[in-house]
């Protein structure tokens, strides 16, 4: 168990919040509610908030995974299960930070959904119609209400609209696997900041803050040998793999430069709560170029360590 002296002191709940709220409009808040139950019954709930937290995450979870579904829902839940047990086990028996935790256990959940997908005879085609399917049929219905509540819907805006849409569906189809691990991910991440904040004598080692985002620099083999993979023509059998694997990799170096810029600007002076947001709209106004630049400096951190670089010696010592 880590020493209380290590605890992150109580606060921040507006962020907590805000991060909930944001987690559920691009997410199943069950992917959070699931691993948020399993840590705290695996504390053995002490207080009236821990056992109240516990059984409404527990609530949600088993309504969630008992509901019917198609062949991506009952997938992800598989994922969520599997992912939940390798992070509990992770947190209980290990000192690794929460990113690391939560990389093992959503490796071994992908290993788990692989060989389920082949016991049950289905294959990554079948589940990537599956997802095409649904997502298609989502569009058409937005078309279709966009349609009617417009009395002269513009024709190119329309053609426009639909075009971004099938990229849309496109997206989703080849890379559901990576958007799965990056939901399950920041569910796992939700999950251990509500605990931390709940439990009343929280397990292993508590999140970081943004600023201090980091991870082990081995991972940068998790972007070069699928970037091989991506541009060896014979290696095609293994291109969706491999593709998704850098999209999820990318994701994590762009977030681990986004808390690069995070500390850059605190250093400063330049913190804050407000003009973090106005960062992340701005990002978001120009987001292929945001993106790319987060990569980046994500990148050079991983090889430069940017962050001890920029602090002062008394201060690092």
């Amino acid at each position: 168990m880590t020493p209380p002296s290590e605890r992150a002191p109580h606060g921040g709940l507006g962020r907590l919040v805000a991060g909930a709220i944001a987690f559920a409009l691009v997410a199943p808040l069950a992917l959070a509610a699931l691993p948020l139950a399993a840590l705290l019954l695996g504390s053995s709930p002490r207080t009236r908030g821990e056992t109240v937290t516990a059984g409404i995450a527990a609530g949600v979870s088993a309504w969630w995974l008992l509901g019917l579904g198609e062949l991506p829902d009952q997938m992800v839940r598989a994922a969520a299960v599997l992912t939940t047990a390798f992070f509990v086990v992770a947190t209980f028996r290990t000192q690794l930070s929460v990113i690391h935790r939560g990389l093992v256990a959503v490796t071994g959940a992908a290993a788990g959904v692989v060989a389920l997908l082949a016991a049950l005879g289905s294959s990554w085609g079948e589940l990537q119609w599956w997802v095409a399917r649904r997502a298609s049929h989502t569009a058409r219905i937005l078309m279709g209400q966009i349609w009617f509540t417009r009395a002269d819907p513009a024709p190119e805006a329309l053609q426009q609209l639909e075009a971004w849409l099938g990229t849309v569906v496109q997206f989703l189809s080849d890379f559901f696997p990576a958007v799965t691990l990056l939901q399950l991910l920041a569910g796992l991440a939700l999950a251990t900041a509500v605990y931390e904040r709940v439990a009343l004598r929280p397990v292993g080692v508590p999140p970081r803050r943004l600023r201090d985002f980091r991870f082990n620099e081995h991972l940068g083999w998790a972007v070069v040998v699928p970037l091989i993979v991506v541009l060896i023509p014979k290696l095609g059998a293994f291109k969706a793999a491999a593709a998704n694997i850098l999209l999820a990799s990318g994701a994590l170096y762009a977030l681990r430069g986004a808390a690069v810029a995070v500390f850059g600007l605190q250093l400063v002076g330049a913190g804050g709560t407000f003009l973090t947001a106005l960062l992340a709209v701005i990002f978001l106004l120009v987001l292929p170029a945001a993106l790319g630049g987060a990569i980046l400096l994500g990148v050079l951190d991983a090889g430069l360590d940017l962050r001890r670089r920029w602090t002062p010696p008394s201060v690092r010592d």
